[in-house]
């Protein structure tokens, strides 16, 4: 099969069309033609064209996950999440497809941990860090949240402290927050909203007692 025509796309002109034998084949990055030097008359196999459309596919990827990672640090598995919401992996029928989406998004994965885009264990640190600092919770409610993000446990627990005096000090930092907000309310009703808003932090029931009666004598 043959290259006979690399034309630059209407609307997209940093991408271009590639035809084999007088037919569309595929549309690529203008990076790519330069890289792997794509130009008109050059002899191409099914398999040269899959790893274009391959590699094609890892560098719109990595540049709709660069954006997503600009806002603020991911764990892995809200990276690999994105990539499959935005590559519209539910949508494609073909196992083929299904396959090579996979192997993309693992690749696309494998570089950012390369350059240290994508670190579990400094997320957790950031993670831990944010809720202490701005959103108070209980060690129990952040190792949960942790979960959910696809961290592993032995990274969570590396960085959760288990002292007692911590954790008091954390419910009544979330504790003084929210309090603010009830000042127009009955002392009863004060006590019961911020005990009922420390539990939901995942404060365990004593420490919850403890320190709505600091609070609220």
């Amino acid at each position: 099969m043959k290259i006979t025509d690399v034309s630059p796309q209407k609307k997209k002109s940093q991408r271009f069309n590639i035809f084999v034998d007088g037919e569309f084949a595929f549309g690529i990055s203008a990076e790519l033609v330069f890289e792997r030097k794509v130009k008109v008359g050059a002899e191409i196999s099914e398999k040269q064209m899959g790893d274009l459309i391959a590699a094609d596919q890892v560098e719109r990827l990595l540049n709709k996950v660069l954006n997503f990672l600009s806002f603020r640090p991911r764990s892995e598995r809200e990276v690999r999440n994105h990539l499959i919401r935005k590559g519209k992996l539910a949508e494609v029928k073909s196992d083929q497809e299904k396959i090579q989406h996979t192997q993309s998004v693992d690749k696309v994965i494998n570089k950012l941990k390369k350059l240290n885009q994508i670190n579990d264990d400094e997320f957790a640190i950031w993670w831990v860090r944010q809720r202490r600092d701005f959103r108070p919770v209980s060690d129990v409610f952040m190792k949960r949240e942790l979960l959910a993000k696809g961290i592993d446990k032995e990274i969570i627990d590396k960085h959760l402290t288990k002292d007692p005096e911590f954790q008091t000090e954390i419910a009544l930092k979330a504790a003084q927050k929210k309090i603010k907000s009830y000042r127009n309310l009955e002392k009863r009703e004060v006590k019961t909203k911020l005990s009922q808003f420390l539990a939901r932090r995942g404060f365990e029931w004593e420490l919850v007692k403890k320190t709505v009666d600091t609070l609220v004598p």
